[in-house]
């Protein structure tokens, strides 16, 4: 049985945000949440205009599936 994980970037400085339940980054104001069976989301406390900017969510299926937003 493989394991699906899913992790969140920040896509203009190419930073791994997080990695299925797990917080990478060092930022306290970073958090992620599992609802239901198939939604993720990616939690940012305090925003800052520093925020703003493309977030992917990525999937490690075969092959991989993403999803691009953009926090302005």
């Amino acid at each position: 049985m493989i394991l699906l994980q899913v992790a969140w970037l920040r896509v203009d400085t190419q930073t791994i945000l997080t990695i299925h339940y797990h917080v990478i980054t060092k930022s306290h104001r970073i958090s992620v949440a599992h609802v239901e069976d198939s939604r993720w989301l990616l939690k940012i406390r305090d925003v800052k205009e520093s925020d703003r900017g493309l977030y992917m969510c990525q999937i490690n299926t075969d092959p991989m599936k993403s999803q691009v937003g953009y926090l302005n």
